[in-house]
């Protein structure tokens, strides 16, 4: 048989339609091979590999791109969200920081409000102390400190009888409340020693003012002058103080002759008592 008979019984099984068709696979499909197509001369060849490899390139850079787009507008939009956060933390950071300089600085006014007060406070009391003391008066011979009028015996007595003395004049044995009361009778004289309304009943029975009240504040020396028996009273007198602030009460022997301080509230409106 000749060539060009051949080229044509060949073209002529191409065209004819009961040869079972290939069915055509994706051009991206796994294990698809290139489609075949006859050239002018009778001979099958493979097309489209070209183009199947360049859309598969295009595909990926179209995905690649798409989800470079959405990691850009994610980042752009954590920035912003972080910018506008920050920005409100600063604002109330400062709105903070300016409240609390006004409540220290309102806190400051009170403290000087309340210095000037206590200052005024004081000198009203210096006012009323001056003003009480120009209007309470003492009897001749004695003298005033606060409130109440002292007097110093010049003869000496045993502390029963010291009282007694001054229970006759409405008096009662001194009864001492302050240091600054304890400084007022040193300048009573030099070398003073006498009795003042402080006694204990018996030994534990506890001390007690004249009034029957415990002594609140103390002046004891902690040291005694005599040693008293078991179940005997003891009296309390007061001794010169040598150095300013120092102690000078010491136990002592009721029966002793001492001198004594007698004390009562002044008189107001010049009655004196």
């Amino acid at each position: 048989m000749e060539p060009e008979e051949e080229n044509l019984y060949v073209n002529l099984e191409d065209l004819d339609g009961s040869k079972p068709q290939r069915p055509e696979r994706a051009e991206c499909e796994p294990g698809g091979k290139p489609e075949e197509t006859a050239s002018e001369g009778g001979t099958r060849t493979r097309t489209g590999t070209g183009t199947r490899t360049g859309s598969c390139f295009k595909v990926a850079t179209l995905f690649l791109g798409l989800l470079s787009f959405l990691l850009l507008t994610s980042v752009v939009a954590v920035g912003f969200l972080y910018q506008r956060d920050f920005s409100q933390l600063s604002r109330e950071l400062a709105n903070q920081t300016a409240e609390r300089s006004q409540l220290l600085l309102m806190q400051q006014n009170l403290t000087n409000q309340k210095d000037r007060l206590d200052a005024r406070l004081k000198a009203a009391e210096l006012d009323l102390d001056r003003t009480r003391s120009g209007s309470v008066f003492c009897p001749a011979g004695w003298r005033r400190f606060g409130c109440s009028c002292y007097l110093l015996s010049s003869s000496l007595s045993g502390w029963e009888s010291s009282r007694a003395q001054c229970l006759l004049t409405g008096s009662d044995l001194v009864i001492i409340n302050s240091q600054e009361e304890m400084e007022f009778l040193d300048q009573l004289g030099a070398q003073l020693k006498f009795w003042i309304g402080l006694k204990e009943a018996s030994r534990g029975s506890g001390w007690k003012w004249t009034d029957g009240s415990s002594p609140g504040v103390t002046f004891w020396t902690r040291q005694t002058s005599w040693h008293r028996p078991i179940r005997t009273q003891s009296c309390a007198a007061f001794n010169s103080v040598s150095v300013r602030g120092g102690r000078s009460w010491s136990e002592e022997w009721c029966p002793q002759l001492l001198q004594w301080v007698c004390e009562k509230k002044a008189s107001a409106s010049g009655r004196l008592q």
